[in-house]
């Protein structure tokens, strides 16, 4: 990725990430001020009566706060194919590390859903081509709408040659979701509805070259051909290293990925 691009993309979705946030802030401290005015100056029966009140307009917040997020991402979505530059990647390797963080951070925020990674018979790695950003930012909203449609959630990560599968144990996709994730083409309740975690999921799989389709059937499940990568393991290890020695850094991406799923309403309402 070039410099001046990288630059670029990172304005674009830091700058959007910071204003959503700070707004979202302020939003969040008014209304715990209003609530504490309204114990202090109501009579318990007109508190009784708007505290619900309260409750609906934070909850429309945090849904606010997800989609500012997302719109941040969106901002440099159109540009991904033409400056993302994809790298020799170990795919097995991350989503087995992406198992132990998602299911540790879903354990801490006592969130009921579990990640399971399964690999093909004698599969000890999956050399592709790829980004590992872009796959936690496509993971994540995988994760999310699996974990918002249904919990306890159960999602697996399937590996095969030339193949990654993700599915879960939800309701499945609506037709026209599963038709915009195949074509790119909304329809009147995907546009009426709001919404830009599965565009961001097809962008992100477009930006590394992987192929995306949507089966028939029963479930949710998608499917990603992968492109293939050229180049020995062991210098697919050495063009990744980084990735695989920072864990941790992994962790607090992941994390702030799922933010918005994760945040508990403020106590006060």
């Amino acid at each position: 990725m070039q410099t001046k691009e990288q630059e670029l993309m990172m304005a674009l979705r830091g700058g959007l990430q910071g204003r959503f946030r700070n707004s979202f802030h302020l939003l969040n401290v008014a209304l715990e001020v209003l609530d504490d005015q309204m114990l202090h100056s109501a009579t318990p029966a007109q508190y009784d009566t708007l505290r619900p009140i309260f409750a609906q307009i934070n909850a429309q917040l945090l849904l606010l706060r997800r989609l500012g997020e997302h719109a941040a991402d969106a901002a440099i979505a159109p540009v991904l194919r033409q400056v993302c530059t994809p790298q020799p990647m170990e795919l097995l390797s991350q989503l087995r590390e992406t198992e132990q963080i998602v299911n540790e951070i879903l354990a801490q925020a006592k969130i009921e859903g579990t990640v399971r990674v399964e690999a093909d018979a004698g599969m000890q790695a999956l050399l592709t081509m790829g980004d590992p950003a872009l796959l936690d930012g496509l993971l994540a909203n995988l994760f999310s709408n699996s974990l918002a449609a249904r919990q306890p959630a159960q999602i697996t990560l399937a590996c095969l040659p030339g193949t990654f599968l993700y599915r879960d144990n939800g309701p499945g996709l609506p037709p026209d979701a599963a038709v915009f994730l195949r074509t790119g083409v909304w329809s009147d309740r995907l546009l009426e509805q709001g919404g830009l975690g599965l565009p961001l999921v097809r962008a992100y799989a477009q930006a590394m070259g992987w192929t995306l389709t949507v089966p028939d059937g029963p479930g949710m499940e998608l499917q990603f051909a992968l492109p293939p990568c050229d180049m020995q393991l062991g210098s697919v290890v050495l063009e990744s290293g980084t990735v695989a020695r920072c864990p941790q850094w992994r962790r607090q991406r992941l994390q702030e990925e799922l933010a918005p799923l994760l945040a508990p309403p403020p106590e006060t309402l």
